[in-house]
């Protein structure tokens, strides 16, 4: 798997797992810290996230990076 796709995944699969806990971009600002630009640009694929940051948003979703980077 390319590195573009590993990020679109993520993002999409962020996006659905966030939808999926009914919490909204403004949640995670909260719950995560970062700035509700950052966020959509992780579920866009539009920004390469760090691993630490990555781990931090599996969290809130409570889900693995394994499955934060999988085909939907």
């Amino acid at each position: 798997m390319d590195e573009q796709k590993i990020l679109e995944n993520f993002g999409l699969n962020l996006k659905h797992y966030r939808n999926k806990a009914k919490l909204s971009q403004d949640d995670m600002v909260e719950l995560t810290g970062f700035s509700k630009s950052y966020i959509s640009n992780i579920e866009t694929a539009k920004h390469n996230i760090s691993l630490v940051n990555a781990l931090k948003f599996a969290r809130v979703v409570n889900k693995t990076i394994e499955e934060m980077i999988k085909d939907l």
